[in-house]
């Protein structure tokens, strides 16, 4: 009798629980690989990161959410590894991890185009037509702030516990000609908000323009 009742039990259990197929509270030897991984920078790395990035077509106008990425606690790891490899011991990269704890990063790139550059038409034209005489408006290095940024999992979106972003600027060659070309934008989620399962992400930036991705965290780390 016993024995059934435990199947029953257990049973019962996983049904209730959260399941994780992505690492949290990583063991010393999964943050090693992690760090050693990382630390490498090659074609194996890059393959490692390949489901983890969704790379967007050019919308026909504003702006360009170019790439998306959902990095789990051990991605995070690789990620920073790769990129600090001067210096940056596997003893450092535990300490950052336990600093940090685990979560989960959705990170956005976003980019300026011809229809949404580093002129603020909008804001020009408002000046305009109010007479001012300020001249066109430069786009504000937080533009990235107007818009709205969401991950979702069976229809319920998940609370963010942190949200920055970073200008990014080109040089005079770029396609802007120098100054701002866009931003980068890290939204950050405790992990154990965040169940093994299909995960979308969103993006809303001008009026009537929505990015959304689906990311399956049952097949990343």
């Amino acid at each position: 009798m016993l024995r059934p009742l435990l199947s029953l039990l257990l049973c019962g259990y996983l049904l209730i629980a959260p399941v994780f197929a992505y690492d949290t509270e990583l063991s010393d030897t999964a943050l090693r690989e992690a760090y050693f991984l990382g630390q490498r920078n090659d074609t194996k790395t890059r393959d490692f990161f390949a489901p983890y990035s969704k790379n967007l077509p050019l919308p026909k106008k504003g702006p360009y959410v170019s790439e998306i990425r959902l990095l789990t606690p051990l991605a995070q790891v690789v990620q920073i590894s790769s990129q600090t490899t001067s210096g940056y011991s596997a003893q450092q990269a535990r300490l950052d991890y336990q600093n940090r704890g685990d979560s989960i990063l959705f990170v956005v790139h976003i980019q300026l185009t011809a229809t949404y550059g580093q002129i603020d038409a909008d804001h020009s034209a408002k000046d305009a037509a109010g007479k001012s005489k300020g001249g066109l408006t430069l786009r504000r290095e937080d533009f990235w702030q107007d818009f709205h940024y969401g991950l979702k999992q069976k229809e319920e979106w998940i609370e963010p516990r942190s949200m920055r972003g970073e200008p990014e600027y080109g040089g005079a060659d770029s396609y802007q000609g120098g100054g701002l070309v866009g931003a980068w934008v890290y939204i950050e989620y405790d992990a154990h908000n965040v169940q093994s399962d299909d995960t979308e992400v969103h993006v809303i930036t001008i009026p009537d323009q929505e990015v959304s991705a689906t990311f399956d965290l049952v097949k990343l780390r």
